[in-house]
């Protein structure tokens, strides 16, 4: 698979407006940074709320127009490109929908792999195992779209993961702008409201496309599908991980533009991923070999024998080379034996 497709997976939907779920209790006390992030993850899963955002990463900046309706399934939500080329992005409970009009093409991934904003963190991961490679610290106040606010910052206590610099609404705890840090401290992406309201209705028209005609691709990414039987007969394994990430899942996909289903497997920390993408070499593919960077997603191509691995997410350069370069394939016993 070409590096395109697979940055464009990682790239779907970099901006979705997804709640963390943090788990450190209950506690109603506000002047911790934990407990903030405990109330943003409350605001982002139970309120309404629609507005204008900027999306900054380099020297590209976006703006799109969201509209969320919170449910008790993770809620729903619409989102549309009001600079550049035309296109929506509609996230429902099963799937994220990604609709090009200029292109007549409708991108689909299934949810857990779809980008999350700021990130998607399991409830099972408590914050101290976190502390270990994050530092949680109360940067002051601010003020963002008109709010006043409260500044977090997560910070990395090392090179293989990006920080990040949060400013909630001290009223609502709601999250109003995220930058993306590396090591330096320096913003590499930023989403930020400039304009928001929370309606207590969010109209079902406003969580529609615009357009979904006829002629139009539809690309579905991450159906399931059996590997070939040669596939099959081998697993992935990492020899060497950034410290803190663990295999978090994997899985067989059907990734657009690729004729055979791909190994997918997902290493993280429980706050960073890293998707590691493996499939059988093809001499006629142009496949990424080395480093590529799109904005704050970095990806690492290597081919091992006769396969083809592309590592991509949202981490610094290091994380993903050291992921490719630890992977190793590993034959595995026929059925019976």
């Amino acid at each position: 698979m070409t590096v395109g497709a697979r940055l464009a997976v990682a790239l779907l939907t970099p901006m979705l407006l997804t709640p963390v779920a943090w788990a450190t209790g209950h506690s109603r006390e506000t002047s911790s940074p934990e407990a903030w992030l405990q109330r943003m993850n409350q605001a982002l899963r139970h309120r309404n709320y629609a507005g204008t955002f900027v999306y900054v990463h380099g020297e590209h900046m976006e703006s799109m127009r969201v509209f969320h309706r919170a449910d008790t399934e993770g809620g729903i939500e619409r989102l549309i490109a009001l600079t550049g080329p035309p296109r929506e992005v509609i996230r429902d409970h099963h799937s994220v929908k990604c609709v090009l009009p200029d292109s007549r093409m409708v991108l689909v991934e299934r949810r857990y792999a779809a980008g999350q904003f700021p990130a998607a963190l399991p409830t099972s991961v408590p914050a101290a195992r976190l502390a270990a490679y994050y530092e949680f610290k109360d940067l002051g106040d601010g003020r963002i779209a008109g709010y006043h606010t409260k500044i977090i910052g997560i910070l990395p206590r090392d090179q293989y993961r990006y920080g990040y610099r949060l400013w909630l609404d001290t009223k609502t705890g709601m999250l109003l702008r995220s930058d993306l840090l590396d090591s330096g401290g320096h913003s590499v992406e930023r989403v930020m409201f400039t304009s928001l309201q929370y309606p207590q209705v969010i109209p079902d028209a406003e969580l529609r496309a615009t357009e979904i005609g006829t002629g139009f691709v539809w690309n579905i990414q991450g159906n399931h599908e059996p590997l070939s039987p040669a596939e099959a007969g081998v697993h992935w394994e990492a020899t060497r991980l950034p410290p803190g990430f663990v295999l978090s899942l994997t899985d067989v996909q059907r990734v657009a533009g690729v004729p055979q289903p791909v190994r997918h497997l997902v290493f993280g920390d429980g706050l960073a991923s890293v998707s590691v993408f493996a499939e059988a070499a093809q001499p006629s593919r142009n496949a990424l070999i080395g480093p590529s960077q799109m904005g704050a997603v970095n990806a690492f191509g290597r081919q091992i024998g006769d396969h083809h691995l592309t590592v991509v997410g949202d981490v610094p350069a290091p994380t993903v080379q050291l992921i490719a370069e630890s992977m190793r394939l590993v034959a595995r016993a026929a059925p019976g034996h």
